[in-house]
């Protein structure tokens, strides 16, 4: 079987899934709450099956939780996003405040443009009553 149709199927499903429980979130968070609970007791009933020293595990799982990835972002990660996510706050309320000087600005400029082709108006109906 090749791994990227698994991949794809696995996927598609974890996205049917989502979009089934974004009307039940209470349920998806229960099933969620059950399914850690029930990983985490087998990882912690298997480590002690093999008798895993506290400090072996702890050794194990920072070298696992850091070959994956998920060290940082499980430890660290939450004050980045919530940094980051705080300046882009930040940065659309700025950019919504420069959004209402720029369109204020165009709208005193389509008055000057209103005024002028009035005095534009003015002076070609004169230009023609002088002409005539």
């Amino acid at each position: 079987m090749n791994y990227h149709y698994v991949t794809k199927r696995l996927l598609r499903i974890e996205e049917g899934a989502r979009k089934f429980f974004e009307r039940i979130p209470f349920l998806h968070a229960f099933l969620a709450g059950v399914g850690v609970i029930l990983f985490w007791r087998g990882v912690w009933e298997l480590a002690d099956i093999q008798k895993l020293d506290p400090i072996a595990s702890i050794v194990l799982g920072s070298f696992l939780l850091g070959g994956i990835g998920l060290f940082i972002q499980t430890f660290v990660g939450n004050s980045i996003i919530i940094k980051t996510v705080k300046k882009e706050e930040q940065t659309e309320k700025q950019t919504e405040k420069k959004a209402e000087q720029a369109l204020e600005e165009v709208e005193k400029e389509e008055i000057t443009l209103l005024h002028l082709s009035k005095k534009i108006d003015e002076l070609n109906s004169k230009i023609d009553s002088l002409n005539k």
